[in-house]
């Protein structure tokens, strides 16, 4: 009960968001997925659903478009593909951070005609506060640099986020998208050499430091050898691997 008291209170706060987060105009990306979800092909529907998971829009509409799909689909989803797409709807819909969605999601988990919907369902339910941490900290502005884009801005606040999973969707985002402003490129640096300080190596942990070490090495930067070169002295194997790796595309 206190769990479902504390989410229902970030869920409020997620409504405030405009006066929370500021004032940042984020409506043509909440068009464009939009765009996607009511499109004829599954797979652009799909892709849409996938974008939503990662975005932390706060669009309320964009959230309702998602649990009408998933209202009216997820009772005929048996074949794979149907599977697929009602499963990635659930987690946009829990993406949302808005437990006023949670009875829809407590039906799919209790009666779709497919156990590993089921399944999807209900790990969706438990990932509500991971998703309000990923819209506070892709929606604050907080200490923005003017000299960076808004896409720039957020990589740099995931970076600097506690949650391993916002820093490893961060980083690759920077290989996917290099390059990008030095800055975002510092951060990636800081967060590696934070999460080595940490000592933590378990499997999140080295998965995250792994991608940090191929955005690092998309930079080009030699000045991230010595970062590059600590995750080396390590020891660890996978880690050695992907920071030698880096090392070879700085030179």
């Amino acid at each position: 009960m206190k769990k479902q008291w504390i989410l229902w209170g970030l869920s409020l706060l997620l409504t405030l968001a405009g006066v929370a987060f500021g004032q940042v105009d984020r409506s043509g990306e909440a068009a464009a997925l939009m765009k996607g979800l009511e499109s004829t092909s599954r797979s652009a529907r799909i892709d849409a659903a996938k974008r939503i998971t990662q975005a932390g829009l706060t669009d309320g509409a964009l959230y309702d478009r998602v649990a009408a799909l998933l209202r009216t689909g997820y009772g005929e989803a048996v074949e794979a593909n149907a599977v697929d797409e009602m499963a990635w709807l659930c987690k946009a819909l829990a993406a949302s951070g808005d437990t006023r969605h949670q009875p829809l999601l407590e039906e799919v988990a209790t009666s779709a005609p497919s156990p590993k919907l089921q399944k999807y369902a209900r790990e969706s339910i438990d990932s509500f506060a991971e998703y309000q941490e990923r819209i506070r900290v892709l929606n604050a502005t907080t200490g923005w640099n003017a000299a960076l884009s808004d896409t720039e801005n957020r990589l740099v606040g995931m970076l600097g986020a506690e949650n391993a999973e916002l820093k490893r969707d961060a980083a690759k985002t920077i290989v996917r998208d290099s390059p990008v402003a030095e800055a975002v490129y510092d951060a990636a640096a800081s967060a590696l050499t934070g999460m080595l300080a940490a000592g933590s190596l378990d499997n999140l942990s080295v998965d995250t430091m792994a991608w940090l070490c191929k955005a690092l090495g998309a930079s080009g930067n030699s000045k991230y050898a010595p970062a590059l070169e600590q995750v080396v002295a390590t020891g660890n194997k996978k880690l050695a691997k992907f920071a030698n790796a880096a090392l070879q595309e700085l030179q």
